[in-house]
């Protein structure tokens, strides 16, 4: 198999985008993509729901001091003078857990105040 040039790969993401946007479906967009691993293309759906609530992509450069200061997000995106920051996982182990569909599902992390910590999931990332 011929190894995919920057092209390739750019061209793939702009169609897997347009097939989340249009069908609101991540298995489409994830049946679409022959090069872009599963963890972006979540990153390209959340870019999405954050563009479909108003926000809009901050590149980091142009982000304030006091994110730039705490590391690099994959994402980071304002509206109306809030700053959301985003880390983009994939896990598969997760993703096993989460069809325990009786049981609660906490993820135990090490952030300073988890009731600021919100977890986007499938169904979240499909509601636009």
């Amino acid at each position: 198999m011929k190894l995919p040039s920057v092209r390739d790969i750019l061209e793939e993401e702009e169609r897997v985008k347009e097939i989340f946007k249009r069908s609101k479906s991540i298995e489409k967009a994830l049946k679409n993509a022959k090069f872009i691993t599963p963890e972006r293309l979540l990153h390209i759906c959340a870019e999405e729901k954050l563009k479909s609530l108003g926000y809009k992509i901050v590149r980091r450069d142009e982000a304030p001091d006091w994110i730039k200061k705490v590391g690099s997000p994959d994402i980071i995106a304002e509206k109306d003078g809030e700053f959301i920051i985003v880390e983009v996982k994939y896990s598969g182990q997760l993703e096993r857990y989460s069809k325990a569909k009786k049981a609660r599902f906490i993820i135990v992390t090490n952030v300073e105040e988890g009731s600021k910590v919100e977890i986007w999931g499938i169904k979240e990332l499909e509601e636009i």
